[in-house]
């Protein structure tokens, strides 16, 4: 369910993770520039820096900070909770050799679209996305596709809760646009977008429930002239097998998992990098 941010917040737990942020979005950061970015005073910020260094979760290097690998071993534990873990990487493999563009999977986790894992055809790179990164679910394919397969009260509370933040001029930022595209995607079974994270991208997408009960999506990301709008039948066939493959295996969330639907929101704060 979502939550309302409590009152009693910890100021300090949030400031320390407006630290980590701009360390991450920057990747090297001096204490000056450090401290005018989350406007404290750089007393402040340098004993917030050396109490993350001394934890390993900061690093330091000719007067530039950035982020320690030690979060590294939070990453993957959260990522170990995903009971579609052990069926991604073979799945995506066989997707994107197929269409011939990267794959990924994305799952949805405090209303935003998570970039988990991803395959890339031999000699490419991926066009758009970063494991880890968080986006918006209306802005592509595969967000897309999620916010078509959840309830329709937990998609809204969703879009109420964050809005519809513009990425480029394609974005859809009209809630009454978004939910006649949402009533399409639910007819037709996959999702399109065009543009709509960044100009001259195109990204497929299906969505699935897993047995936990959380949504993902599996979807594909390529340059305009690359990918039809549209998608040819191969693509969309191609995209609903990968979904049907990971969703397949038999094995259950965790209890955590089964407590609730986590593609639903709960007092996460936008401290993240997007």
């Amino acid at each position: 369910m979502i939550r309302e941010s409590s009152t009693r917040q910890v100021k300090s737990v949030r400031t320390a993770f407006d630290i980590v942020g701009v360390l991450q979005n920057y990747d090297g950061v001096g204490l000056d520039e450090l401290h005018r970015r989350v406007d404290l005073a750089k007393s402040t910020v340098h004993n917030y820096l050396t109490t993350l260094e001394s934890m390993g979760y900061v690093v330091e290097r000719d007067g530039a900070y950035y982020l320690g690998l030690r979060f590294l071993t939070h990453g993957m534990a959260a990522k170990s909770r995903l009971e579609v873990r052990d069926a991604a990487p073979v799945a995506l493999s066989a997707l994107s050799a197929s269409v011939g563009h990267p794959a990924w999977l994305i799952t949805a986790e405090h209303g935003r679209g998570l970039f988990v894992e991803r395959a890339v055809p031999d000699g490419d790179a991926a066009v758009y996305g970063r494991i880890g990164k968080r986006s918006y679910l209306h802005t592509h394919a595969p967000g897309k596709a999620i916010l078509a397969a959840l309830p329709e009260a937990s998609a809204e509370r969703i879009l109420e809760y964050h809005g519809l933040p513009s990425h480029t001029e394609r974005t859809i930022t009209d809630p009454t646009a978004l939910d006649a595209e949402l009533s399409e995607i639910r007819e037709r079974g996959y999702a399109v977008g065009d543009g709509e994270a960044a100009l001259g991208v195109r990204s497929a997408g299906v969505a699935f429930e897993a047995p936990g009960g959380r949504y993902h999506a599996v979807g594909v990301f390529a340059y305009s002239h690359e990918l039809g709008a549209p998608p040819d039948s191969g693509v969309v066939e191609a995209l609903e097998s990968a979904a049907s493959e990971i969703h397949a295996p038999e094995r259950g969330g965790s209890e955590a998992d089964r407590s609730g639907t986590e593609a639903e929101i709960g007092g996460e704060t936008e401290t993240e990098a997007s």
